[in-house]
């Protein structure tokens, strides 16, 4: 039995297994908890070696005639119980009572003596012993039933759903932000620590972390199980976590074999793609087999796309955004194969069988950079910087796309906005563009234009003015490059046109007023 039982003398005083029961004395101890219930016999251990009373600490001790004749042996054995530590006394007697003495003494050491009369004390420990460990052993039944139902399971699928039948409950396994990975969202109350992998309870929420899948991983969970604890008792709440601790081995496991096939993936995408950039096109037939085998439509048009970064965090915390990029890019109508590892990054295109009209390209740019901008950023900088290349056609003109994709990321790289989003197309523009921003016309320009947007008061309008222009016009991108709210640009965007009394919707004007904002940035 465990030390968190929550039923009290008091609670074993009302049920209708000690109907006729009185309490003789000892009335200021009823609330005691009950951890245990035993026969009281002479070698009952009355305390523990060190003297804590952990023998039978706790227990309600069920005597009977023979340990209280003559009388005065309850006096003994009312020092006996307080001394242990013993929640209590139940006497199971014929007619007599105890002498007063016996009372008095058990009243003072609030050391609760309940009477029942014409009682056999056998039936009475079977039963109480029930009673008190009943929530112990719905917590036996539930994790029997739990490894049971989860030793054959293979899926992570199957084995959240037998985990949610068995223990009737909405279970879900999510992401250190919520991200429903298998079952239903889960709202994280902010009073979580989701850095620590531990076993965490809030009033409304329990959650239990999935540990690092490899020795030498982050130290922060893979994934955390969670489940709603709404009207749930105390019992409960302590069956469903030690439930939890029982799946989580399942759930790792499961992950662990998802990770390794996606380990051994990764490197087959990566050493294909390495083959065909190297073979051009005299890929040999085991090639394309094995590309099509990945949907990987070798013939058709590329548009190469190199995504990288500066963030610290591991390349598998990375990683996990590339299947939401993918996501939020085919929102965009933008359906890219699925990235493949570098080394200095992700190398990903877009295959169409007809050559790309040129407002493909804008639209991509686009698209990508206001993906980008929509990324989590849970633990800092996230993807946010790209490059794309010019369309090309069959193996070679992949290996071609993807190349000019990686240079236009690295003069993306050379910027200090992020997200930063550059194509091929503007490698020799961005060259112009650079001599020209570090000109003393065009810095001239640039102090007379903005100076209603330079003093301390209205620089938010500035920092506001550079996003938007660098965004393409965009108040979406611009607003999640700030972190503010859209209607929060538009409103700032109206401040602006009314202080420098430009048209923003003027293309010269507004590669005039990106420019002048590049050379006031000393950063670029």
């Amino acid at each position: 039995m465990t030390g968190a039982s929550r039923i009290r003398v008091a609670d074993l005083l009302a049920d209708p297994l000690l109907h006729g029961a009185v309490t003789l004395a000892g009335h200021g101890g009823l609330e005691r908890p009950v951890t245990d219930v035993s026969r009281h016999t002479a070698d009952t251990p009355a305390a523990a070696a060190d003297g804590t009373g952990d023998g039978i600490a706790g227990h309600l001790l069920v005597c009977d005639d023979s340990q209280i004749t003559p009388p005065h042996r309850l006096d003994a054995l009312v020092r006996r119980a307080r001394t242990a530590h013993a929640a209590g006394l139940l006497i199971a007697a014929g007619g007599g009572r105890p002498l007063l003495s016996a009372v008095r003494l058990a009243d003072r050491l609030e050391l609760p003596v309940l009477w029942l009369e014409n009682a056999e004390p056998a039936t009475l420990l079977c039963e109480l012993g029930i009673r008190v460990r009943a929530h112990e052993l719905t917590r036996a039944r539930t994790v029997l039933a739990l490894v049971r139902q989860l030793g054959a399971k293979t899926s992570g699928h199957d084995i959240l759903a037998s985990a949610r039948r068995t223990l009737a409950a909405p279970l879900s396994l999510v992401t250190s932000d919520g991200t429903p990975l298998l079952g239903d969202p889960v709202p994280l109350p902010a009073g979580l620590r989701l850095d620590l992998p531990v076993p965490q309870q809030t009033e409304h929420l329990l959650v239990h972390p999935v540990q690092p899948l490899h020795e030498g991983d982050s130290p922060r969970a893979a994934a955390w199980l969670a489940v709603p604890l709404e009207r749930a008792d105390p019992d409960r709440a302590e069956t469903l976590a030690v439930s939890l601790a029982v799946v989580e081995p399942f759930v790792r496991s499961w992950l662990t074999g998802r990770r390794a096939g996606a380990d051994r993936d990764a490197v087959f995408r990566a050493g294909l793609l390495t083959e065909i950039t190297a073979a051009r096109d005299t890929v040999s037939r085991d090639t394309v087999e094995n590309a099509l085998s990945l949907g990987w439509r070798l013939q058709d048009w590329h548009t190469g796309i190199h995504l990288t970064t500066d963030d610290p965090r591991t390349r598998e915390d990375l990683d996990s955004l590339l299947a939401p990029l993918r996501s939020e890019l085919a929102r965009h109508r933008v359906h890219i194969v699925r990235p493949v590892d570098s080394g200095d990054g992700w190398a990903a295109w877009i295959s169409s069988p007809a050559e790309p009209r040129p407002e493909e390209a804008r639209r991509l740019l686009r698209a990508l950079r206001i993906t980008l901008a929509a990324l989590p950023h849970t633990h800092g900088p996230a993807l946010d910087i790209a490059g794309i290349g010019r369309p090309r056609r069959g193996p070679a003109g992949l290996a071609d796309t993807l190349a000019e994709a990686r240079d236009a990321a690295s003069l993306a790289r050379s910027h200090a906005f992020r997200p930063a989003v550059e194509h091929a197309d503007e490698l020799g523009v961005a060259r112009l563009l650079a001599t020209l921003q570090r000109s003393e016309v065009t810095r001239a320009f640039a102090e007379t234009a903005l100076a209603p947007l330079r003093d301390p008061e209205h620089t938010h309008l500035l920092d506001t003015l550079r996003a938007f222009l660098e965004s393409g016009g965009s108040a979406v991108a611009a607003a999640q490059t700030l972190g503010v709210h859209r209607n929060t640009i538009g409103a700032r965007i109206r401040q602006i046109r009314e202080r420098l009394g430009i048209d923003l919707d003027d293309p010269s004007r507004r590669l005039a007023l990106q420019m002048a904002c590049r050379a006031l940035d000393p950063h670029t």
